[in-house]
């Protein structure tokens, strides 16, 4: 059951990496259907710490995934071989 709930926050990590991505992009690029304006020309520091900060995320999320996959296979080998 943990293990499911491991792989239940792996997606919605991901997710939230994903998002916040999206946000950030729309910051940089702007967006011209709804008339939103880049914001990154203006505030530049923030949008380099936004860029560093969903690099860091993602990285800790693939970290976090391999965790959870060698977890999983360390139960699995140890379940299987009782059988």
């Amino acid at each position: 059951m943990v293990g499911v709930a491991d792989l239940l926050m792996v997606g919605l990590l991901f997710s939230a990496n994903g998002a916040a991505l999206a946000i950030g992009l729309m910051g940089y690029k702007g967006n011209s259907h709804v008339r939103w304006n880049k914001v990154c020309n203006v505030f530049d520091k923030f949008c380099d710490q936004v860029a560093v900060s969903i690099l860091l995320s993602l990285l800790a999320a693939l970290a976090f995934t391999a965790s959870v996959a060698i977890t999983l296979l360390k139960f699995h080998k140890r379940f299987a071989s009782k059988s």
